[in-house]
């Protein structure tokens, strides 16, 4: 395959997934509620700073995966420090091609982990290319834009899409040299379009890092299962002042909680310069619950936690 030229061109009906049930009512009216409501308007959080912490600058090196039928893709989620991105891997059940196939997933699916979600909507026509120089070019309806959203979420619900096409074009070895990839949004065919109700397109579009949630749990993924013994956890943080930590609880059979590990730091010197880091346990079967966290200087506050339920058998 040249990878010097358009690597794909493709605009075909494609089977939409439709139809969340079992969401809250009480998450319409919340911003970030998830696919069942996207035609409504949100705003981002008044709870949400506007600080960015010190994250890592973003980098492709953990888009590497091992399964060909993985997909990255990206949701928001709000937190009490603001509406970051969160990575999960999701099964490619299309086949075709990584970049349309990420993208279709990000637009058509149900993130595995609860509370994440996207305001962008499901679309049947998709196109995508990607040129000599790393510049992948998505060309997508109108409708996939059409919920009312601030200006914060709009800038995040574009960031999902960057951040989803270059993870794909990079864990399938789409990119050329060591160019940073960029991303050209068009819509109907047409650049800079004016989008979620006000919200103009640029030109393109880089990942920006300041939306990386602070701390990202890559593996156990929310619902994976186990083989007992061994377990490999994976992750990404930033740097924080006094360090990042994480406790693992174990649950009976009633959902009640046991404490394992109460309290641990990862050691700094396993913190890769990309803020990639892994930890290995020795697990009994059963079910745990498995929650990172930073702790910046002079407070108590847990910044950036994010937990992962997972299954040992």
């Amino acid at each position: 395959m040249d990878r010097s030229v358009v690597q794909s061109r493709f605009l075909q009906k494609i089977p939409r997934r439709v139809g969340i049930v079992g969401i809250a009512a009480a998450l319409v009216v919340a911003a970030g509620c998830g696919l069942a409501n996207r035609e409504s308007s949100f705003e981002m959080p008044k709870t949400a700073s506007t600080e960015s912490l010190n994250l890592p600058s973003a980098t492709d090196a953990g888009e590497q995966v091992g399964a060909a039928t993985k997909l990255p893709i990206y949701w928001l989620e709000n937190t009490d420090t603001g509406v970051f991105l969160y990575r999960e891997y999701l099964e490619d059940t299309r086949h075709r091609e990584p970049i349309g196939d990420a993208i279709w997933t990000l637009l058509s699916s149900d993130p595995a982990t609860p509370h994440r979600y996207t305001h962008l909507k499901p679309a049947e026509d998709i196109g995508v290319s990607i040129s000599g120089t790393n510049v992948i070019t998505l060309d997508l309806p109108a409708k996939v834009f059409s919920a009312h959203l601030d200006e914060g979420l709009s800038e995040r619900s574009i960031q999902q899409l960057v951040f989803t096409a270059t993870a794909a074009a990079s864990g399938t070895g789409l990119l050329v040299g060591t160019t940073a990839p960029t991303v050209k949004i068009l819509v109907d065919g047409k650049p800079n379009a004016t989008v979620f109700d006000g919200y103009r397109l640029k030109d393109v579009y880089e990942r920006n890092a300041k939306f990386m949630a602070p701390i990202w749990i890559i593996d156990p993924q929310y619902g994976t299962v186990l083989s007992a013994g061994k377990v490999q956890i994976k992750g990404r943080t930033t740097q924080f002042d006094i360090g990042t930590f994480y406790s693992l609880q174990k649950k009976d059979a009633d959902g009640n909680l046991t404490v394992i590990t109460a309290q641990k730091q990862v050691i700094a010197g396993k913190i890769q310069e990309d803020g990639a880091f892994s930890i290995t346990e020795s697990l009994t079967p059963g079910s745990y619950k498995l929650t990172f966290w930073g702790v910046e200087t002079e407070s108590d506050a847990k910044v950036g936690e994010v937990s992962s339920d997972f299954t040992v058998k």
